[in-house]
C-alpha cells in the first residue's frame, strides 16, 4: 500500500471519531451555556460538566426502578425538579434537591438511596460514561430550574423503596 493510500485510509477511519468528538464538544458548549443561563455555577473538565453541591443543595441517588416512581409522585405534587440519569447495567437516577434544613445525622434513607452532599459534585448531561451519555429524566427549564425540598424526595423514595420490597 502506498503512503497516500495508507494516509487516506487512516483519515477515513478517523473522520467518524473526529465528527463524534466535535459533535460532543458542541453539545458540551450548548449545555454549559444553558446551565449558566439557569444561574448554575457549573464546571467543565475533561471528564464532563459538573454541578458542585453547596451548603443549600444535595442530591439523592437511587436505582431507576425507584427513581421513576419518585419522579411520578413529585410531578403529581407539582414538586418535580431536575433529575439526571446515569446509564449502565444498573441505571441510577440523581435527584437534585434543596436542603431546607440541616441534614440530620440520624436521618435514615433506604439502603438503595444514597445522599450526595457538599463538597461533592454531580455530573450533568451530556457527560459521557462508558455506557453512554448522561441524560435528563426531568430536565431543568427556565420556568422550573429550582430544586425540590430533599425531605419530599426522601419521603417519596422511602415509600417507593418499601413498595419495591413487597
Amino acid at each position: 500500500m502506498s503512503i497516500t493510500a495508507a494516509t487516506t485510509a487512516e483519515t477515513n477511519e478517523q473522520r467518524p471519531a473526529l465528527q463524534h468528538g466535535r459533535a460532543h464538544e458542541q453539545l458540551m458548549g450548548e449545555a454549559l451555556a444553558g446551565y449558566r443561563l439557569l444561574g448554575w455555577r457549573v464546571s467543565v473538565t475533561e471528564q464532563g460538566v459538573f454541578l458542585p453541591l453547596g451548603p443549600a443543595t444535595t442530591a439523592l441517588a437511587m436505582p431507576a426502578r425507584i427513581g421513576s416512581r419518585v419522579l411520578a409522585d413529585l410531578k403529581a405534587r407539582m414538586l418535580s425538579g431536575p433529575v439526571t440519569v446515569i446509564p449502565g447495567p444498573r441505571e441510577h437516577w440523581i435527584f437534585l434537591a434543596e436542603l431546607v434544613a440541616l441534614l440530620p445525622t440520624h436521618l435514615k434513607a433506604p439502603p438503595e438511596v444514597q445522599f450526595v452532599r457538599s463538597p461533592q459534585r454531580i455530573a450533568l448531561p451530556p457527560t459521557m460514561t462508558r455506557y453512554g451519555s448522561l441524560r435528563w429524566a426531568n430536565p431543568p427549564s427556565h420556568s422550573r430550574h429550582w430544586f425540590p425540598p430533599f425531605t419530599a424526595v426522601l419521603a417519596l423514595a422511602r415509600a417507593a423503596a418499601a413498595q419495591d420490597r413487597r
